[in-house]
């Protein structure tokens, strides 16, 4: 059973960070845009971001790992990322948004990952799958509330960032109450000690594929809906149901997971996500995009709950950390290689044809992962034993 008043804490602390955190994907390309960058700038800083994004993860999990300090990174990282907000809400010129995606770049894995792992350190279920929804799930009640309800409290984007800035330290009082997992020894052989698999780094190599559509899901998406037309209360319902999709699939994907339905889920979840920028594409009417989030309750909440367990059970517990940050990691690579090649077909040949292009990409990805299917099942333990949380 999980404990409820680290379950309620784990909770509080993920809904207040994905609400406030929410408000870089979803404003921060629109907020360029809005300050007169072109789109390969944009695109460019992104890579810039999503670069040092991909470089700290594992620097993270690693320290997080091997000193058992995952307060404290999640704590630091937080109060830098409520100054990254402002400092965003403040920008004007390139040099401003170059400081902006250092500082994020830099911290947003120091939180975000190692919330995920400490979380799950916390959260003792012979159930991964749920315990892990359980967690998350308040954080997609964060990010629907967060994105329905300031655009309508605010009217203009800086002060939304604002907000988000003053609301993120909040989230320390719920971290604080949690406890650091112990603390790993030097000389300690097994799990903790043993290779990374070749299922592994075959699944990783998948999912940086299927990373690159990533910036289309809001980031390029809010902007392709303000060349259409569309205003930024519109981009804020949109990201909101994002949320409201994944409040209700996170549950469902936890108990399929559980069910030893690993495999169908994130093949389902790769398949949706590859074919969502070409959903994107098809649509000209910004009132018919929100169509596309349909692919999210497979194509996020499938994936983020499948390649968590995945990713434990085949490193172990005592590397929960690494495991989430090299899930975080990869994710941001092909997150980086996403936002150029967007940002400059977006230019070239507008954004239609880019969203096509990208899905093209994306299908690669799932002849990948069926080989790290394959290389699991050749794992036992890793393939049906599910890990405990």
């Amino acid at each position: 059973m999980l404990t409820l008043s680290k379950l309620s804490h784990a909770r509080g602390s993920s809904l207040i960070q994905v609400a406030c955190v929410g408000m870089f994907t979803i404003y921060e390309v629109t907020h360029m845009s809005n300050k007169g960058l072109s789109g390969s700038a944009i695109g460019i800083l992104l890579a810039i971001e999503n670069g040092l994004l991909l470089a700290s993860a594992p620097l993270w999990g690693w320290l997080a790992d091997r000193f058992a300090c995952y307060k404290q990174l999640v704590s630091g990282s937080a109060l830098g990322l409520a100054f990254a907000l402002y400092w965003l809400s403040r920008s004007e010129t390139i040099a401003d948004f170059a400081i902006y995606v250092c500082l994020r770049g830099l911290l947003l894995t120091a939180m975000s990952s190692t919330m995920t792992a400490l979380a799950m350190s916390n959260l003792a279920s012979n159930s991964p799958g749920r315990g892990f929804s359980a967690y998350r799930i308040f954080g997609s009640i964060g990010f629907m509330s967060g994105s329905f309800l300031f655009p309508i409290i605010f009217q203009k984007i800086e002060h939304i960032l604002i907000a988000g800035a003053c609301l993120l330290p909040l989230s320390l009082y719920f971290v604080l109450q949690l406890e650091n997992p112990p603390r790993r020894d030097q000389g300690q052989n097994g799990e903790a000690k043993s290779p990374i698999p070749a299922a592994a780094w075959i699944f990783l190599a998948a999912h940086f594929i299927i990373s690159i559509t990533e910036p289309g899901n809001l980031g390029f998406l809010n902007d392709y809906v303000r060349e259409l037309g569309g205003s930024p209360k519109l981009m804020g319902w949109y990201s909101a149901l994002t949320g409201l999709i994944a409040l209700v699939s996170l549950p469902a994907m936890g108990r399929w997971v559980d069910a030893r339905g690993l495999y169908w889920v994130l093949g389902l979840g790769f398949f949706s996500q590859a074919i969502r920028p070409f959903v994107i594409s098809s649509l000209s009417d910004p009132n018919w995009l929100w169509l596309s989030h349909l692919c999210h309750a497979f194509g996020w909440a499938g994936r983020e709950v499948g390649a968590l367990i995945l990713m434990i059970s085949l490193l172990g517990t005592q590397r929960r950390a690494t495991a989430v940050s090299l899930i975080v990691a990869i994710r941001m690579a092909g997150t980086m290689v996403g936002s150029y090649l967007m940002g400059t077909w977006a230019d070239r040949y507008g954004y239609p044809e880019m969203f096509q292009r990208i899905s093209l990409i994306a299908l690669a990805s799932l002849p990948l992962l069926f080989l790290a299917f394959r290389a699991a099942r050749k794992k036992p333990a890793a393939a049906s034993a599910a890990p405990s949380a």
